[in-house]
């Protein structure tokens, strides 16, 4: 038949392109044959054409090899697969014509062209991805149609089948970055952020897709509010020289609460480029932030004679200089920076320096000074959590609660958003301190509201007040209006563990370790719980240093890791980890911490430190306090 291209004049010519060029591989083709078939030399060309990549004139080539030869399905599909590869979807379908009468390798052609095409035009997923399931209907398991089909999901907001469909390829190919990374996006947009994180580790370390994956690791993380661990994450690949990203890592070490890694990331920096003013202003705020206000001092005091108009480092200062006992000098430099920011009340600075001014004179132990600080603030729109929270504490710290309540009401009215929530959250608790029944007619609409955020603030005020019993019941109602939510499930547990129902605790704490194994707070909890009983310690030496190693700058955590220590007779270590929390802590260290390395150095037998820490701690308040006063009798000294 003169106008059929034989399959096996096909396959030698299909062998021979790589070696030949058009012209060469009509000719070896024609010495078999009497004559030509139709099509057949624009045919050759165009495949060689296409194997040079001169995609335009291969192109012209398969016009005319189709239009000679129209009936040739070889020809149809060859010249779709490269359009398909070039991008030119949109003339695949064209070229392939009706759908009806075309074989798998068509219906796989068109399928694949439709979700090509989807991609740009979003009315078409649903005729692409029915066309898919089509062509995955004639090669089922076809890795091509199927992840294409996954793509056409995700566009279409089937998120669940889309990352169904990818696990399952990655089943079959493990190894293949591509499928880990879109795996990852997928469990990431379907609310599995730990899973995508390990997914996104994985194809991290190497390859083509490695930076891809490495900045989605550490925008999720940051999602998650992990910021150390995407702090960490960085460093794992992070060079000597790449100072703005080590910048950032530092950064986003401090806000996750590692300061002694985010100083050595921050003098990483400052070893390439020593005066890196950002460098140089985070270090000094960790040296502060560390407790090690002498340190910190001396270093604002040189980057604020470089920048003698700077407010923030002014601010910084003076909080360095109160933390050290020194509030004269402190309120000088406060002083210093209100000049500056006084005379712009709608700057960051302005607000800045008013929570500064108040913070300085609770600290030296003055809440009227610190009001008047606040008071200063005419816009109230502008004030947010911090103003409120600091209004409510010069109150607190006089338990005023009459006052308190009074200056809630007083400037709830002139709030917005979550500030206003606060001062209401304050109100609530302020009459609950004096047993005032119009406490609850301001809480029961935090706790009923449809908004999370106000149902946590209204459950932290029963948490703050230790209403546990209160807190169990509202947790439970919460809980079940919102079962996804991890803090009010925190917040039912700790309540459980202070009412001795400590196996329900368990539960809970357990509960929330299944569905996020890397939860800090959650390990700590159950880690100290278990501890402080006496059980399980194996289990929570694990837990707690878990919770250590996600936050090592954590005091609570040092402070449990200490206790657990303690507990299975490991002095040396637990004096190690007591004292690092202690040191962390600085002067204001808390009363049950003080007490735990006190009774660790009775035990070995130091008794004037431990006595003096006992005694601080007692003064302090901390747990099982009666106990502890039997320590400090003659026939106490020593381990309980």
């Amino acid at each position: 038949m003169a106008n059929t291209i034989t399959a096996l004049s096909l396959a030698g010519l299909i062998l021979a392109l790589p070696a030949l060029g058009a012209a060469s591989a009509v000719a070896a083709v024609a010495e078999d044959r009497v004559s030509m078939p139709a099509g057949l030399e624009a045919y050759v060309a165009a495949r060689v054409l296409e194997a040079e990549g001169r995609y335009r004139e291969a192109i012209d080539a398969y016009t005319r090899a189709l239009g000679e030869a129209p009936e040739v399905g070889e020809v149809r599909r060859a010249y779709a697969s490269m359009l398909l590869e070039i991008g030119m979807a949109d003339r695949v379908l064209v070229v392939l014509g009706d759908a009806v009468d075309l074989d798998p390798e068509g219906l796989q052609l068109r399928a694949l062209a439709l979700a090509q095409q989807a991609g740009r035009r979003p009315e078409l997923a649903a005729e692409a991805e029915a066309a898919l399931r089509t062509a995955l209907e004639a090669q089922p398991g076809d890795p091509g149609l199927l992840f294409a089909l996954a793509q056409v999901l995700q566009r279409k907001g089937d998120l669940r089948e889309a990352q169904e469909v990818v696990a399952a390829l990655r089943a079959d190919r493990p190894g293949n970055p591509r499928l880990v990374e879109t795996d990852a996006d997928l469990l990431r947009a379907t609310g599995r952020g730990d899973e995508a994180v390990e997914l996104y580790r994985s194809c991290s370390a190497a390859g083509p897709g490695a930076a891809s994956c490495r900045e989605k690791l550490v925008e999720l993380l940051v999602e998650l509010d992990r910021p150390g661990d995407a702090g960490e994450a960085m460093l794992g690949w992070l060079g000597d020289l790449e100072l703005d990203a080590l910048m950032r890592a530092a950064v986003l070490l401090w806000e996750g609460g590692r300061f002694e890694r985010s100083l050595e990331t921050a003098r990483r920096v400052l070893a390439k480029a020593p005066d890196a003013p950002r460098a140089l202003a985070l270090e000094a705020h960790l040296l502060a932030a560390l407790g090690r206000h002498e340190e910190a001092i001396a270093r604002f005091l040189a980057l604020a004679k470089k920048s003698p108009e700077d407010v923030d480092l002014m601010l910084a200062l003076a909080w360095s200089l109160g933390r050290s006992g020194d509030l004269d000098e402190a309120r000088r430099w406060l002083e210093r920076g209100w000049k500056v920011a006084g005379a712009q009340p709608a700057s960051r600075q302005y607000l800045s320096c008013l929570l500064t001014g108040a913070r300085l004179e609770l600290l030296a132990a003055k809440p009227g000074a610190a009001r008047d600080w606040l008071e200063r603030l005419s816009d109230r729109s502008l004030a947010g959590s911090d103003w409120v929270r600091l209004l409510a504490e010069t109150y607190r710290s006089q338990q005023d609660w009459p006052g308190g309540v009074a200056a809630m009401v007083r400037v709830a009215p002139e709030l917005e958003g979550r500030a206003q929530r606060d001062a209401e959250a304050m109100e609530a608790e302020f009459r609950l301190r004096v047993d005032d029944p119009r406490a609850w007619r301001r809480l029961r609409p935090l706790l009923d509201s449809p908004e999370l955020e106000d149902v946590l603030s209204g459950l932290q005020v029963l948490q703050a007040l230790e209403r546990w019993q209160d807190l169990a019941r509202e947790g439970a109602a919460a809980g079940a209006r919102f079962p996804d939510s991890r803090d009010i499930l925190f917040a039912r547990g700790a309540a459980l563990e202070r009412l001795g129902e400590a196996t329900a605790a368990e539960e809970v704490f357990l509960r929330l370790l299944e569905a996020n194994p890397g939860d800090a707070s959650a390990a700590n909890y159950l880690g100290y719980m278990w501890a402080d009983r006496g059980e399980n310690l194996d289990r929570a030496l694990e837990l707690v240093s878990l919770a250590v190693a996600r936050e090592p700058d954590n005091v609570a955590y040092l402070d449990s890791l200490g206790w657990v220590h303690f507990r299975l007779g490991n002095l040396g270590e637990a004096e190690r980890w007591l004292r690092r929390a202690v040191e962390l802590d600085g002067s204001e260290a808390d009363g049950t911490m003080l007490c735990h390395l006190g009774e660790v150095l009775l035990a070995k037998q130091e008794r004037d430190e431990g006595r003096r820490l006992l005694q601080l701690g007692l003064g302090r308040g901390c747990e099982d306090a009666d106990r502890l006063r039997s320590l400090l009798e003659p026939a106490g000294d020593g381990r309980d």
